[in-house]
């Protein structure tokens, strides 16, 4: 039996503590009065008696305002409800911590030391209150829950030990850390590089765990670890220089918004940024933490953005983001948002905290009911241990989402945002409890392309266009089709007086030259897309050989033509002989054996190999790309080139002098006129050109080909038709006088042409007045014998020409 001067100790004390403990804190907690009575509960309309349990709250007052409407709405919505603490009432004990460790211990002895002991500490939001309060409300196995808490040096490995009954309502590392992983899966990145700011335990740690998680259960390489700090902001720049070396491109940074500006700053002049770039940074509840004085800074406003353009942002969700759920107190979000819009009175709408504050009491009322229940306690003797075991098992759908825990750790929500054009959007969310991230469909975000987390090096190969080839082959063919018919014409009127004038036999070879000619544009086309490596060197022969035959036959054939005719008109001697065809199938039977010799000792003392070379990098897009060539090469490559090379330009530059002394030549019927000089030209200049722009542009496959195969079609089908098309005009018009007249009008116009030359090579006087009737008499004699000299031996030359016409004339008609 309580005797009576106890009970009327309690009773004055009952009246005398409240007024007291309201006289000491003022105002701040004038709307809490009633805990004064320990009659009625203010959360409920019923009158009957609950008892009450007492909750310490720590908490500046000055931010008290903005926690205390979402605390009583809590309290309001839980005590309104019939099957939760029916018989209990929670009275909330402020204190204000003015965010000091020694107020906050204060505040602690205070709650223990007074009758009415706490089931719980509620606070605070300074984590150098927290943590000693925490240490030691493990004492007493006093729950301690904040609703604010984020420091990591809450979730390492001894954190049970030295805060046994601490727990927090906001999502820790853990969940943060976890969604950064998935994010890093999503892309499929498999490198990242890192900085921490190295003198902040709130950046430092996580980021170790990070980069252990990544490494260890993820297997993601860290390339490169930059650890910086405030009072050595001069290393930044080497750092990042590491970082760049070490091709780090996507980057997770773990520091403060005065360090991270100047990191972006300095990541700006080296390049580091872009679509070839992607920062992974910490959120920091502000979409506007860049947008702050730039005085202390080197980069404007938009260099700035320009880093951040594209970057992620990973920070705990203020609310979970579906609105229709409905949640323990039966509410959904939505009516629960214009509940606690209405009570703020716009001071708590833009609280990062405030709704943590709301899932927070609901996780006292929840976990003391569930304990009271359990153990049929009252408040005074209800187990500690099964309450802690209580809030450790909690599950329940909050307005934070999903609330439960582990290892002390609240299982919850963390955003992803992302920054694009300048506004956050928000990309993905993950859920701690599901271990799940969730993309958000956001055309924003759509748009944008990730980087690869490393420059990648494609190796490509380097292939002709398959259209420029089958358009150069296809022409090609209509040029060995139009080569045949001109040999088909060349054969069946080789007897014609106008053909055998013009040497048939030669003409065959052309034509021969002609179609190697185009034969080689088809073999340049082929590679390793049509034949495998193995067989593609017998085709570097081949290109070999058919390309310096083809040119050794026409251009052979046109030169030894042209030096017949050089030898016919020039230096004519009474004694001089007929130039026979044999003769100039030796000549190019000469230069031919000589390409055949330097191609046989070629293929023998330095064979082609199959070669692929490696062509300077190509960086585009985030990438580096390896262009390949399919070569043949072989070692002394270079030196029968230059031979051959030195045979085709000397046979070329005595073909253009042959041509150029032959150009007043005008007997179509002997040397095709003029043009075999035309097509000698037409030969020298397409093939310096074609070597030229083949040399200079051999790494653009298609250009190189593209060239190479229009100079060869284009001069081979030039040749063809000067040579031919006169020919098969000159047939048509089926004129038996026309040789004999051709003939002979050629060589009238020679002779004049000749002689006019002569004279006008001939050393002229000062005057007319110098020269003696005698000089000019004897100038004039001498011209006119020389005239008729050169009559005479052309005469001759021309009567011998008609006796071997005749004769070959007479063989055919009796001989066929």
């Amino acid at each position: 039996m309580v005797p009576i001067s106890d009970l009327y100790a309690r009773i004055t004390l009952l009246f005398i503590l409240p007024v007291i403990f309201i006289s000491q804190q003022g105002n701040a907690l004038g709307s809490f009065s009633f805990f004064s009575t320990f009659k009625k509960c203010p959360y409920v309309n019923d009158t009957r008696y609950r008892e009450p349990l007492y909750v310490g709250v720590f908490l500046p007052s000055n931010y008290r305002k903005q926690i205390e409407p979402a605390i009583e709405l809590a309290l309001r919505h839980s005590h309104g409800m019939s099957n939760i603490i029916q018989d209990y009432c929670l009275n909330l004990v402020f204190k204000d911590t003015e965010c000091k460790p020694s107020l906050g211990m204060k505040s602690l002895f205070d709650l223990m030391s007074s009758e009415t002991k706490p089931v719980a500490v509620f606070g605070d939001v300074c984590t150098n209150v927290n943590e000693p309060v925490a240490m030691t409300s493990g004492h007493w196995d006093l729950l301690h829950l904040s609703y604010a808490e984020t420091h990591s040096k809450f979730a390492t490995a001894d954190a049970n030990e030295l805060y046994p009954t601490f727990f927090r309502m906001v999502p820790g590392d853990r969940n943060a850390i976890s969604a950064k992983c998935q994010m890093i899966l999503h892309f499929n990145w498999t490198r990242v590089g890192t900085i921490k700011q190295s003198d902040d335990a709130r950046y430092s740690l996580p980021h170790e765990s990070l980069t252990t998680k990544l490494e260890n259960n993820y297997g993601i390489s860290v390339v490169y670890t930059a650890g910086l700090n405030l009072d050595e902001l001069d290393k930044v720049s080497s750092e990042l220089d590491e970082l760049k070396t070490r091709d780090a491109r996507v980057i997770i940074g773990d520091f403060d918004q005065t360090l991270g500006l100047k990191i972006i700053c300095e990541a700006y002049t080296k390049g580091m940024y872009g679509s070839g770039y992607v920062w992974i940074l910490q959120g920091y509840h502000n979409n506007t933490w860049w947008d702050v004085n730039q005085e202390d800074s080197n980069c404007t406003r938009s260099q700035i953005l320009s880093v951040l353009e594209g970057h992620f942002s990973v920070e705990f969700a203020r609310q979970r983001p579906d609105k229709k759920t409905k949640l323990v107190s039966g509410y959904t979000v939505k009516q629960v948002e214009r509940d606690l819009e209405r009570v703020c009175k716009d001071n708590c709408q833009n609280e990062v905290y405030n709704m943590y504050a709301y899932d927070g009491i609901w996780t006292l009322v929840l976990a003391l009911n569930k304990t009271l229940e359990a153990d049929d306690a009252t408040s005074s003797d209800f187990n500690r241990d099964h309450f802690l075991s209580a809030i450790s098992s909690s599950k329940f759908e909050g307005l934070t989402g999903k609330v439960g825990f582990e290892n002390h750790e609240r299982l919850g929500i963390v955003n992803i945002y992302q920054f694009l054009n300048s506004n956050y959007q928000l990309f993905a969310h993950y859920d701690g409890n599901d271990n799940n991230l969730i993309v958000h469909n956001n055309t924003a975000t759509g748009n944008w392309t990730p980087p690869q987390d490393a420059t990648v090096v494609f190796r490509e190969r380097q292939y002709v266009s398959m259209y420029l080839i089958i358009i150069m082959s296809a022409i090609s063919l209509i040029g060995i089709i139009i080569a045949l018919i001109f040999l088909a014409i060349n054969i069946r009127y080789r007897n014609h007086r106008f053909i055998k004038m013009s040497s048939p036999n030669m003409n065959n070879l052309i034509i021969a030259g002609s179609i190697c000619a185009y034969v080689s544009v088809i073999l340049l086309g082929i590679d390793t897309r049509m034949v495998s490596p193995s067989h593609f060197v017998p085709f570097c022969h081949a290109k070999t050989w058919v390309l310096c035959i083809g040119f050794t036959l026409s251009f052979g054939s046109m030169f030894s033509k042209t030096w017949r005719v050089h030898s016919i008109f020039t230096n004519i001697q009474w004694n001089k002989k007929a130039i026979k065809d044999y003769k100039l199938l030796m000549l190019v039977a000469l230069i031919l054996a000589a390409d055949i010799i330097i191609l046989v000792t070629w293929a023998i003392l330095s064979p082609f190999s199959f070669q692929v070379i490696d062509q300077p990098k190509i960086h585009a897009n985030n990438k580096d790309i390896i262009p390949e060539l399919e070569v043949c090469q072989s070692h002394n490559s270079l030196v029968f080139q230059l031979l051959l090379y030195g045979i085709k330009s000397l046979l070329m530059i005595l073909g253009c002098f042959l041509a150029w002394e032959t150009r007043h030549v005008n007997v179509p019927a002997l040397n095709d006129s003029k043009y075999i000089g035309i097509s000698v030209y037409n030969i020298v200049v397409m093939s310096v050109l074609g070597v030229s722009l083949a040399v200079l542009l051999k790494e653009e496959v298609d250009r190189a080909y593209g060239f190479s195969s229009f100079f060869i079609i284009f001069c081979t089908t030039v040749t063809l038709f000067l040579v031919f098309v006169p020919k098969a005009v000159e047939l048509a018009r089926q004129s038996k006088d026309h040789d004999n007249k051709a003939y002979r009008k050629g060589m009238l116009k020679f002779i004049v042409n000749r002689k006019s030359e002569n004279m006008s090579m001939k050393p002229k006087s000062g005057s007319d007045s110098s020269e003696t009737a005698k000089q000019k008499l004897d100038y004039i004699e001498k011209e006119n014998l020389d005239l008729k000299k050169g009559l005479k031996d052309l005469s001759y030359e021309l009567w011998a020409l008609l006796d071997e016409l005749k004769r070959n004339n007479y063989c055919d008609l009796h001989g066929n």
